[in-house]
């Protein structure tokens, strides 16, 4: 059975572009009022997907159920659960010439990755 396609976004509630500018102020971008504008758009649909998403974690049939449970917050986590970072002799070597042998496109030794946003 075919996973179900998830919805467009709903749009949230109208945002102020006065947040966007105070967000951006923040984050110390230096983005004038045309590129706010441009962007605002683009910041309500990227909120309307994190709510979608936040809703989906409590939707028990998005997932065959809720899915608070699989995360490791608020669980003790200790030295056990992680490898001891050991470097093989020529494994880097080995290893960044076998991702780049597998991989789609690149660019010498870079890997290209589509932008997505």
């Amino acid at each position: 059975m075919a996973a179900p396609i998830m919805a467009a976004p709903q749009p949230v509630a109208e945002i102020p572009i006065e947040d966007l500018r105070i967000t951006a102020s923040l984050a110390h971008l230096n983005t004038g009022e045309a590129e706010l504008e441009a962007a605002l758009p683009a910041f309500r649909d990227m909120l309307s997907y994190f709510a979608a998403m936040q809703a989906a974690d409590n939707d028990e049939k998005a997932f065959g159920g809720p899915i608070k449970g699989l995360s490791f917050a608020g669980k003790s986590v200790d030295a056990t659960h992680f490898r001891a970072d050991a470097a093989l002799p020529g494994a880097a070597e080995d290893l960044t010439e076998t991702m780049l042998d597998n991989s789609g496109e690149r660019d010498s030794h870079f890997i290209v990755v589509p932008n997505v946003l």
